[in-house]
């Protein structure tokens, strides 16, 4: 019962943020422009009990949504000064943290989901040389600066952990450079490759368009050489400027439109971003299937050319059906290589 007043809370409040928003971006643009954007977030949701299956009148539907976002940020987000640019540029490599494994599981690992641990492991196994460091709530400090205002918004519950892990991956890249990884990554190679690209995200082009990446880049993954740290800075400078004005999400995937406003206001970020080979294709089919009876053919055929699985904490697999181990049962039992 607690749990469905819990759930019942969410909705609540998500569908007042959500009507907020639209209001919002009605008096930047128009009643039309607004209701587009609603549509689009409507459709998301379709998508993601329909299977994410998306239809033509579906994408119609979200390309008009970025169109519009794109055209409010355009007039809502100022471009950085020549200054501050400048400035971004003078921040110093420190050598000790060069070209390491960025993950984020604010807990600690310790206290992370079983499927998590693996992943992680798994990353660690592929590392290479390189290091894998895990930021938690008590060690971020250590490696990031956080402007004052933004910490007191934080701990007000203005600015959540997932917001915070967005602004974190951004701030770590335009410190150190690196590669960052979401947690939930299973990783079947090894991960050299992708330091040697000046700038990396995953990218699948045109593969979906719920996000205005449209496949182009996935914020989950990213990762430059010390020549392109800047970019991160500059994109991370967006986001700070967004919450410093902002004490709510004006869309659940706003960091993605900043990345393009990034892109569209400064040459040197979008011809970075086009620097970005399309890497990793079957990137999201492991966890489509990984509830399902092993099968070694369709698991060779998914790994020829990813290295990089996205999975996902918040759901159960078994480890067998009809007494046939699962795609899940292999991988607990760090067989699924």
């Amino acid at each position: 019962m607690a749990s469905k007043h819990m759930n019942l809370k969410r909705v609540t409040k998500r569908v007042k943020e959500e009507f907020g928003s639209t209001i919002e971006i009605a008096k930047v643009l128009n009643i039309k422009d607004a209701v587009s954007t609603f549509r689009g977030k409507v459709d998301i949701q379709l998508m993601v009990h329909n299977g994410h299956k998306e239809w033509g009148w579906i994408k119609k539907h979200l390309l008009k949504k970025h169109e519009v976002m794109n055209r409010y940020f355009d007039k809502t987000c100022p471009k950085l000064s020549d200054e501050k640019i400048r400035k971004l540029e003078k921040i110093e490599l420190d050598e000790e943290y060069k070209d390491c494994i960025w993950i984020c599981w604010w807990q600690g690992i310790d206290q992370a989901p079983y499927i998590v641990k693996k992943c992680v492991d798994s990353i660690r196994k592929h590392a290479g040389n390189h290091k894998v460091i895990i930021i938690t709530d008590k060690n971020y400090k250590d490696y990031v600066d956080f402007p004052e205002w933004l910490l007191e918004k934080k701990d007000k519950g203005i600015i959540t952990k997932t917001h915070m892990s967005d602004l974190l991956r951004l701030k770590l890249l335009g410190q150190y450079g690196g590669i960052w990884l979401d947690s939930t990554f299973y990783c079947t190679d090894s991960l050299e490759p992708y330091f040697e690209s000046p700038i990396w995200s995953i990218k699948r082009p045109d593969y979906r368009h719920t996000s205005v990446a449209c496949g182009y880049f996935a914020n989950y993954s990213f990762g430059c050489q010390k020549e392109y740290r800047i970019v991160f800075n500059i994109i991370a400078e967006y986001l700070l400027m967004y919450w410093k004005t902002n004490d709510y999400m004006i869309d659940y995937l706003f960091l993605d439109y900043l990345i393009v406003q990034a892109q569209r206001k400064h040459r040197m970020v979008r011809e970075a971003f086009d620097l970005i080979e399309p890497n990793n294709p079957e990137c999201d089919e492991l966890l489509k299937i990984l509830g399902n009876k092993y099968e070694e053919k369709v698991w060779c055929q998914m790994k020829k050319e990813t290295a990089l699985f996205k999975l996902t904490w918040k759901a159960n697999f078994p480890k067998e059906i009809s007494g046939n181990e699962t795609f899940y049962g292999k991988l607990v039992e760090d067989k699924l290589i």
